[in-house]
């Protein structure tokens, strides 16, 4: 900067805070430089649209794809019309595929999971006895009863024939006499067996001990 310019800008007076409020204001305390001057004439709507920008288009899954959209113009290239079905012979879809939003944290495959569960469960009960049980008639329940009573007769039967064959230590049914010697003589047999006996002499064992002792007092 000159000397001249440095002159010319120090001979530019300072104005206190007082005069300033008594005058216009158009000279500013910092620069000693006018202060620009306001302009009226400007729209807030205009500045507004300026800084925030053009008001967004809301979107849903509703919304229709215009022909800005890319994937839109690139099927009008190829000479699909809007609301025309998809394919080469015209008996595509016409609507978009519906989708559902999902607002869980389940997995893509938890509800239909579900779904199955219950459907099985449900079958399940519905073949259960309780619940046929409350829907027939006299005639149906007296056939379920007759039924039962020769069910508990014949196991009653098949009890006392193979009762020789059944092993009160190991509580085990064998069918047959065959059967039933190879399991008394088995290792686990046995091994039960003496655990039982040392079981029943440790007792006596213990039974005369308290006996003796009773008669030393």
């Amino acid at each position: 900067m000159s000397a001249e310019s440095i002159a010319r800008w120090n001979a530019i007076p300072m104005r206190s805070r007082e005069e300033d409020d008594d005058t216009d204001g158009d000279i500013s305390l910092i620069s000693r430089s006018p202060s620009p001057a306001a302009d009226t004439s400007m729209d807030i709507d205009k500045y507004d649209e300026y800084v925030h920008g053009a008001e967004r288009e809301v979107i849903t899954v509703d919304t229709k794809i215009g022909s800005s959209n890319r994937g839109f113009a690139m099927l009008a290239k190829f000479g699909w019309v809007e609301g025309q079905p998809l394919g080469l012979s015209a008996d595509g879809r016409v609507d978009p595929i519906p989708f559902v939003l999902k607002n869980d944290l389940t997995g893509l495959g938890k509800t239909n999971q579900d779904v199955r569960m219950i459907e099985s469960t449900v079958s399940q009960r519905r073949g259960l006895d309780s619940e046929r049980q409350t829907k027939e008639t006299d005639e149906q329940r007296r056939a379920r009863q007759e039924s039962v009573a020769k069910r508990a007769a014949v196991q009653s039967e098949i009890s006392s024939v193979l009762k020789p064959f059944y092993c009160e230590l190991c509580e085990k049914q064998f069918q047959n006499v065959a059967q039933y010697d190879e399991h008394t003589n088995s290792y686990a047999h046995h091994h039960k067996a003496r655990f039982r006996d040392m079981q029943a002499a440790q007792k006596a064992t213990f039974s005369g001990s308290q006996e003796e002792l009773q008669a030393s007092r």
